[in-house]
């Protein structure tokens, strides 16, 4: 998800100068306002861009968890025995102690 995000930035400012463009354009302005306009315009935007991603990292990106954590479901303790959960029919979970000789 955040290989996602790192692109917001230039998609914002993007759109943003290609809109100033087609607007400036449109309204006749000479080459050298054009320019300004535009360059003043990605700037602006490519940092509202960056203030979006910042917000969208703290309050949209749900971590993945590790893979070790989740290959099973086991618990070792300290005399080499491995404790698996395993749950029952209702729902509830139980331990089950192996012995790793």
């Amino acid at each position: 998800m955040k290989d996602r995000l790192k692109y917001i930035p230039a998609i914002v400012s993007l759109v943003a100068g290609l809109v100033a463009s087609i607007i400036t354009i449109i309204n006749r302005y000479d080459t050298l306002n054009i320019m300004i306009i535009t360059l003043i315009s990605l700037l602006i935007f490519y940092i509202a861009g960056l203030i979006l991603k910042i917000i969208c990292e703290k309050n949209f990106v749900i971590e993945e968890p590790d893979e070790e954590s989740t290959e099973g479901d086991t618990d070792e303790t300290a005399d080499g025995e491995e404790k698996e959960k395993t749950e029952t029919s209702e729902g509830e979970q139980t331990d089950e102690i192996n012995s790793n000789e």
